[in-house]
């Protein structure tokens, strides 16, 4: 029996020995800075506990919008490359055990299939989107061992995949809060605020727009989009004649202030799959009012303030209603919330629980993902 017990633990060991020693890459499919590349960074940076980690990010173009997340990836990682041709790719995932990746990109899945021996393969995804999810996933299937969705809405149009949320690190939560509308409270005013990329789906013009008729103040903090800048809603807001009402804050890595300074966060998008502001917020405390959208009503029907959408835009009524009932005890819910489900020793432990499932079983010579 001690024998029996000696050749157990001896094969436990070796096996740790060899994960911890598994050559993982988690690879970000472009240099533009967004909630998916927040989420990775902090899931790369947490993984080195387990696993030799490298990291790459495709350039297959320069940027459009800044800023970029390459200064921060040379800052945080080691081993980090620029990958600038699919021949470049193929030489990266030579070297490695398993890639983490996300995007929908063909240069990924092209470059896996074409090798003769791929390394293991775990597709993360970010978005509600069918081209990124359930129709990718199917069509790449051949080079796909795993796949792990932020949102369980998401998850369950997968078969096969697992749900494991976004964390975020306090270290970009921590700037102190500001007085930026000093009669707010004197005239009885709220200030919503808006943190994210402006794309127009987030609805953020239409919250600049409306801003008179919700009786409210506005903090953004936004990052510029092909189809929407900071520059557009200035204008806009001058236009309005409620420049005095809507203030901007520069874009950085550290949200903590625009959390902190402001009444309730905004997600107010005609879709999502789980957005990563949201577990922001929940983690300073902020409360939260947001459309129906994605996993944000399944994961927090009480823990949120909702309105509807109509026709794509949400309820000017809805929004009164919620901004009236805003108060500490519904940040207070979200966060215990959020710390419940996203903190970052959770969302660690299920990606090296699904690497280690794949590098112990997954198929090199095809995908296995799906796969009856």
């Amino acid at each position: 029996m001690r024998e029996l017990r000696a050749r157990m633990f001896l094969c436990v060991t070796t096996e740790v020995a060899i994960m911890s020693g598994a050559k993982v890459c988690i690879l970000f499919p472009h240099l533009v800075l967004g909630g998916g590349e927040t989420a990775m960074m902090e899931v790369a940076d947490g993984l080195q506990r387990y696993f030799d980690v490298s990291v790459c990010a495709l350039e297959r173009r320069k940027a459009a919008v800044a800023p970029t997340i390459a200064q921060e990836l040379g800052a945080r990682f080691e081993t980090y490359s620029l990958v600038g041709s699919r021949d470049e790719l193929t030489e990266v995932l030579r070297k490695i055990d398993l890639l983490l990746w996300y995007g929908t990109n063909d240069w990924t899945p092209n470059a896996l299939n074409a090798l003769p021996r791929r390394p293991g393969s775990i597709r993360v995804v970010h978005t509600d989107k069918k081209e990124e999810g359930v129709e990718f996933c199917a069509r790449w299937r051949s080079c796909i061992d795993a796949v792990s969705c932020v949102s369980p809405v998401v998850q369950r149009q997968i078969p096969g995949s697992v749900s494991i949320p976004n964390t975020v690190s306090q270290t970009y939560l921590s700037g102190e809060r500001r007085e930026i509308f000093p009669l707010n409270k004197a005239r009885g005013r709220k200030t919503l605020g808006f943190l994210g990329r402006l794309f127009s789906f987030k609805n953020v013009q239409w919250l600049v727009e409306n801003i008179d008729r919700l009786g409210c103040n506005l903090m953004i903090q936004g990052l510029d989009t092909e189809e929407l800048g900071r520059a557009d809603l200035e204008a806009l807001s001058v236009r309005l004649g409620i420049a005095d009402r809507v203030r901007f804050l520069e874009p950085s890595r550290d949200v903590g202030t625009i959390l902190r300074s402001i009444d309730a966060l905004a997600i107010l998008s005609r879709h999502e799959g789980f957005p990563m502001v949201a577990v922001e917020a929940g983690m300073v405390g902020t409360p939260v009012i947001a459309t129906r959208v994605g996993a944000l009503p399944e994961l927090f029907p009480d823990a949120m303030l909702f309105v509807d959408l109509e026709q794509g835009f949400p309820s000017v009524d809805c929004l009164r209603v919620a901004l009236s009932r805003v108060n500490a005890d519904w940040g207070e819910r979200l966060r215990r919330k959020v710390t419940a489900l996203c903190s970052r020793d959770v969302v660690l432990g299920g990606y090296a629980k699904l690497v280690r499932s794949v590098l112990n079983g997954h198929r090199p010579h095809g995908g296995s993902f799906g796969a009856s």
